[in-house]
């Protein structure tokens, strides 16, 4: 969603960037990762990327936000050859601003649980036909929450969540079912967790020697300011606790220096995005902002 920061007159301006690296290897104190940024938008950004394997071919499913309507939809882009993109593309654009399409597979079925604060709920969609066909399977919760995201643990299907409507969010708040089609049943200690720099939904869910690893976004300075790498150490119908073992930091001398907020996993590759600030609302119309693609680095921290 576009940021206007009325005090300071800034935008949020997002792009999507992929790195030839497994996401374990951001657990790695000080690891330096080179990012290949998708060229700029004509009309507006993209953030929020997650993987998407249809027919073998690799697709990255993202949140686009359209400058001249200012609202944002689910877009794709096709990868070909790891690294040469087709144009975004529109998927899903319902009547009401949608982004971070979190996406799962289960018996062969393709899932979706976008953000959809401004409808006030958490609806699951599966994709029947890909791009563009979605099937609304039925509302998991009418509580406005953002960034959800779904995994399958100890044989219980998870979902976390923050508080919507709160760009600095702070509160985790955490469902459970016994199947996808429910009942879901709210956490008896939700909120689980109240951190401004470690909550807030940021990305996949990844397993590593054997432990779940949950990205979280860093809000405690700016929206979107960086990611946390928090490892679980009790999830049950009743406990929740995690801890963070790494931090991964926007480069500071890259085309995105001022924030990065979802990072997601397809084997041996990790899509990211990041922020710059953009300072007036002709320049954003008018395509000013727009620069040709570029590499950085992205460094992480402990």
């Amino acid at each position: 969603m576009t940021r206007f920061d009325r005090t300071k007159g800034r935008y949020g301006i997002w792009n999507i960037g992929l790195v030839h690296a497994p996401i374990s290897s951001f657990l790695k104190s000080g690891a330096r990762h080179t990012v290949n940024w998708f060229p700029k938008q004509k009309d507006g950004w993209v953030a929020d990327p997650f993987f998407l394997k249809i027919d073998d071919k690799l697709y990255v499913l993202c949140e686009q936000l359209v400058a001249s309507k200012r609202m944002g939809r689910i877009a794709y882009f096709e990868l070909r050859d790891r690294d040469q993109l087709s144009e975004a593309r529109p998927a899903f654009e319902p009547p009401h601003h949608v982004s971070y399409p979190y996406t799962f597979e289960e018996d062969g079925e393709v899932y979706c649980v976008p953000e959809a604060t401004r409808a006030g709920e958490i609806a699951l969609y599966r994709i029947s036909g890909f791009p563009n066909e979605w099937k609304r399977i039925g509302v998991i919760t009418s509580f406005v929450g953002s960034d959800p995201t779904i995994i399958r643990y100890d044989g219980i299907w998870w979902m976390f969540a923050s508080a919507g409507g709160e760009y600095l969010s702070t509160d985790l708040y955490l469902w459970y079912a016994s199947s996808l089609s429910g009942p879901w049943i709210a956490h008896a200690a939700n909120p689980v967790k109240s951190d401004p720099s470690a909550s807030r939904p940021g990305g996949t869910p990844f397993m590593h020697n054997n432990c779940l690893y949950r990205p979280a976004q860093d809000c405690s300075k700016t929206y979107g300011g960086r990611i946390v790498l928090n490892r679980i150490l009790r999830l049950t119908t009743t406990e929740f606790e995690e801890e963070m073992t790494s931090v991964v930091e926007p480069d500071p001398e890259g085309p995105y220096p001022d924030g990065l907020h979802t990072i997601s996993a397809c084997g041996e590759l990790t899509l990211i995005d990041g922020k710059r600030f953009g300072y007036t609302r002709i320049g954003l119309i008018k395509n000013k902002i727009f620069e040709v693609p570029v590499i950085s680095r992205l460094l992480v921290s402990q």
